[in-house]
């Protein structure tokens, strides 16, 4: 039922949260209580810009995300996210598995590992 599919994503997204707040470079936008939160988690990673995150996360791991400004221009003034085009949404349903999250984590590590090759036009 519905409880149970909630419980499960949020179960995996509190394994994404715990994964990508050990990554260095990686800012998770919003709340970090995950009673407070549904399955998403936007999060921008040092040097990069938010469409460059996901379409390395899409090119080279095959993990579909959303980015941009998500509908919401005023809450990236607020999260400083406006001169990196938003940030990078990752999405939890209910077929995703705890393989699925283990592969986006690692995949962000490895472009976070790279973010000392790019410096933003920006900054």
């Amino acid at each position: 039922g519905l409880e149970a599919i909630h419980k499960h994503e949020m179960a995996l997204l509190g394994m994404l949260q715990d994964g990508l707040s050990q990554i260095e470079g990686v800012t998770i936008h919003g709340t970090t209580n995950l009673e407070a939160r549904v399955p998403t988690m936007s999060v921008s990673l040092e040097n990069y810009d938010a469409a460059d995150v996901g379409a390395f996360l899409d090119v080279d791991h095959d993990i579909l995300t959303r980015t941009g400004l998500h509908c919401a221009p005023l809450v990236h003034v607020h999260f400083d996210t406006v001169d990196i085009h938003g940030a990078c949404r990752f999405g939890i349903g209910p077929f995703n598995t705890e393989e699925h999250i283990q592969i986006a984590v690692d995949a962000v590590k490895e472009i976070a590992a790279n973010r000392h090759k790019f410096q933003m036009k920006n900054h």
